[in-house]
């Protein structure tokens, strides 16, 4: 079948279609444009009077073998114009550590072997990244490449597909040449490969002056220049498993799974431009220090840490004073995931491409994520549906009043108990007139706000006093800074060695910063976005003797209570949690008794007892009396926002609880079909002091069973005046 028939009109119709010529002949455009079963290297080799210079790259790399082989991959092959322009700036760059960065002359000649390699893998994917799907998408893509390190596409608003955002002018100008072993994309220049790390990129951007003369007085390049893990001599930490199969019983059983063999670090800094600054009256550093000493003087009295610790902000001249008020300001900007803009949530892309995005009945993209200032939180949400303004906007520190509560039964309340009390910071999307956004850096992301972001009282008492719904990708922040979270299986599949099972992660246990295991028994992974029945479509999974502990983040000081959420399988354990400030399994109480994993299996008449679980066809008042009889055994259903990625069929809001009973199987609330449903099990109410960090261990006390799994998608923290609201209720969604 020709499917490029269709792609072509539409290139020509964009006026995007590159004339391409070979060096023997002059090809038949309409053979050009068909697939014909050529190879990728085939394409390049037979129009190498357009890409004769990335051929001999491609070449002197040694890819060219492997683009003339069977696999899947997608080029973008860069025009001789754009390599020679990209070559000059090489062998003339001012800024090069090395005289003309090692080059012998300005030509691709002089170019090293190893920067051959380079460029060569940066424009090569070990996965089909078509035009229509996935470039061209309006909330811009962060593409992998075969050199581990991403680039962005971005559609802009003259309808042009740019790659690279600091390289405006890298268009794709002619794509979709579907070849044999994958899809060629003709771009205007080569793409330009960032090597510096995130503060050293905002340097170059006049528009952050004074954001980056802060973060330079303050001391923190040095903290934005680490960009992976190491050993105390200095060297790279690797990493490894000697088993990475699946759980012994299971259908993975005999997998070999991908396992990270080095874990990068990565940061996400959000930066006031110098429009964003001017709209508040800051127009030098100054200015700036004015007026933090105004925000953060007295946050002692809201700070908890501060209180609690007794520090006192301090307004003088010593800004690398982690407490000086400047370098509060700008640590609250800097969180510890380096995430491009599409990854800063579980974003629905325009395009739809992301198949297995599974909120439902109204649910909306939302994640909580530790900063640099200590023991603080943000929130970094798009809404979708009420109160939204633009459905497209992301957030900072948005408060919608009564965000995670209804007053109505089944649904998520009407819009009058759910009016907006401070818009929070919007972030920047790409566009023709905000080029300085969503930038990318070897160690991370910059991304512009509109406005000043300030960890005020606000934040502690009003955006973060709600159910706080926290997913385990949140606490780890390496699976994101490692490309594991948000991929897909493909790319994981793409850099598996051992098979193209990109099913899941195989993770060693020393690999996290906030989690750390008892014993060498406890098996680690992460199941990759999929139709799971699993928040945001991914999970943290296990198997054998588990025993391990994982950090809670730094919540707000107050009285909550704590909730997990677990699939209810045959061959899950007896799992044991507790709770501790310190990782010292003797410093951990038990929270409540042994919880059996296996249960409640809605066809067992005693597993229904111990747990108040009716079926849904069992109740004619959507559940509300079961679910009390739950909450008293100390269980609750699956919220109702989420669905197995293939039943996501009602992702907007329902206006009736008769809506979600009528389609229960479009939500994991009432998905029956496997015997079981998603359960949450109260842990217990508990209350988090003042600065203090708290860990949750997890231990199977079954011994000799290494078949036995668990599974943690996410953990509920929920202040005790919202669980016993009088008016609202907040359990359904």
């Amino acid at each position: 079948m020709n499917k490029n028939i269709f792609k072509v009109a539409l290139g020509v119709a964009l006026g995007t279609t590159l004339s391409l010529t070979s060096c023997d002949k002059e090809p038949d455009e309409s053979d050009l444009y068909t697939f014909t079963g050529q190879t990728i290297q085939d394409f390049l080799e037979e129009n190498d009077s357009v890409f004769s210079l990335f051929n001999v790259i491609m070449s002197r790399s040694g890819y060219d073998r492997m683009m003339d082989a069977y696999g899947t991959y997608t080029c973008y092959a860069p025009v001789n114009e754009g390599v020679r322009k990209y070559v000059d700036s090489l062998y003339n760059d001012p800024k090069a550590k090395v005289e003309h960065n090692g080059m012998t002359e300005n030509s691709v000649a002089g170019l090293t072997d190893e920067q051959c390699k380079e460029i060569a893998m940066f424009h090569l994917s070990n996965i089909e990244n078509t035009y229509i799907e996935v470039l061209s998408n309006t909330g811009g893509a962060e593409i992998m490449t075969m050199l581990n390190t991403p680039f962005t596409s971005t559609l802009g608003e003259d309808g042009i597909v740019r790659l690279g955002e600091v390289a405006a002018d890298i268009q794709v100008t002619s794509y979709d040449h579907e070849m044999e072993n994958g899809y060629v994309h003709v771009i205007t220049g080569v793409i330009p490969r960032n090597t510096t790390h995130v503060s050293e990129v905002m340097a170059d951007f006049p528009q952050y002056k004074i954001f980056f003369e802060a973060l330079e007085k303050c001391g923190l390049l040095d903290t934005l220049a680490n960009d992976r893990k190491r050993e105390a001599d200095g060297s790279e930490k690797k990493y490894s498993l000697s088993n990475i199969s699946g759980r012994p019983g299971s259908g993975m059983a005999s997998g070999q799974y991908y396992v990270p063999a080095e874990c990068k670090i990565a940061y996400t800094i959000f930066a006031e431009d110098s429009t964003a600054f001017a709209q508040a009256g800051i127009h030098s550093f100054e200015d700036l220090k004015a007026k933090c000493a105004e925000w953060y003087g007295n946050a002692a009295e809201w700070y908890d840490y501060l209180s609690a610790n007794g520090i006192q902000p301090s307004t003088g001249d010593d800004y690398t004073n982690q407490w000086n008020v400047v370098n509060m300001f700008l640590r609250y900007h800097i969180v510890k995931q380096g995430m491009a803009y599409g990854k800063l949530v579980y974003e629905r892309d325009a395009n739809r491409s992301n198949e297995n995005w599974n909120y439902a009945f109204g649910g909306e993209p939302y994640d909580y994520y530790e900063t640099l200032l200590p023991h603080t939180l943000m929130k970094i949400w798009q809404p979708l549906y009420q109160n939204t303004g633009t459905a497209s906007n992301i957030w900072i520190n948005r408060w919608r009043r009564n965000n995670t509560l209804t007053d109505e039964i089944g649904t998520y309340g009407s819009d009058a108990t759910h009016d907006i009390i401070q818009d929070g910071c919007l972030i920047r999307r790409s566009s023709s007139t905000v080029a300085h956004t969503n930038i990318t850096a070897y160690n991370g992301y910059i991304h512009a706000i509109n406005k000043p972001l300030v960890y005020d009282a606000n934040v502690p008492n009003g955006v973060l006093h709600e159910r706080l719904r926290i997913d385990m990708g949140d606490i780890l922040h390496e699976l994101t800074n490692n490309r594991i979270r948000y991929a897909s299986g493909a790319e994981i599949g793409a850099m598996n060695l051992s098979s193209n099972d990109g099913t899941m992660v195989r993770l060693p246990l020393d690999y996290f910063d906030n989690l750390v295991s008892y014993n060498n028994k406890t098996k680690l992974a992460w199941y990759v976005t999929g139709a799971w029945r699993a928040w945001q479509s991914d999970q943290l999974s296990g198997w054998d003797e588990n025993d391990f502990a994982f950090r809670l983040p730094p919540v707000p000081a107050g009285t909550y209570e704590v909730r997990i959420i677990y699939p209810p399988m045959a061959n899950s354990g007896l799992q044991q949690y507790y709770l501790g400030t310190s990782t010292d399994p003797s410093s951990m109480i038990p929270m409540g008794i042994p919880i059996d994993a296996r249960y409640p299996n809605s066809g067992n008449e005693e597993d229904r007892l111990s747990t108040g679980y009716m079926l849904s066809t069992e109740f004619d008042d959507f559940g509300v009396a079961s679910d009390l009889v739950m909450r008293n055994h100390g269980y609750m259903r699956a919220p109702a926002s989420f669905a197995r990625g293939t039943q996501n069929t009602i992702p907007a809001r329902i206006s009736s609880p008769q809506d979600l009973v009528d389609n229960i199987s479009a939500s994991c609330r009432y998905e029956e079909g496997y015997g079981t449903s998603m359960m949450r099990k109260i842990l217990g109410t508990y209350q988090f002091e003042p600065g203090k960090e708290y860990w949750i261990r997890l231990k199977n006390l079954l011994q000799g069973y290494d078949q036995l799994g668990f599974s943690i998608d996410f953990i509920e923290l929920v202040p005790i005046d919202i669980v016993n609201s009088q008016d609202f209720t907040e359990d359904w969604y």
